[in-house]
């Protein structure tokens, strides 16, 4: 991701934003901060790849069984 000098983030339109976006969910803003895609374009599939697996592991975790009752 192509950077400002004093290290802001351009969104969609080019245009300077002061953070990433906060999606209230860890998980999923971890994997989308940690979305890097360089100028090789041969890499996105991967990066991207990892970052929507995140979110889906986000919002379909894994079930768990329910608990005892006393």
């Amino acid at each position: 991701m192509n950077a400002f000098a004093d290290d802001t983030v351009p969104d969609a339109r080019g245009e300077r934003m002061d953070a990433f976006p906060i999606t209230g969910h860890a998980g999923i803003d971890e994997a989308l901060a940690a979305l890097e895609l360089s100028d090789d374009v041969h890499a996105h599939p991967e990066a991207l790849a990892a970052a929507l697996d995140a979110v889906a592991a986000a919002l379909n975790p894994t079930p768990q069984p329910p608990l005892p009752r006393p």
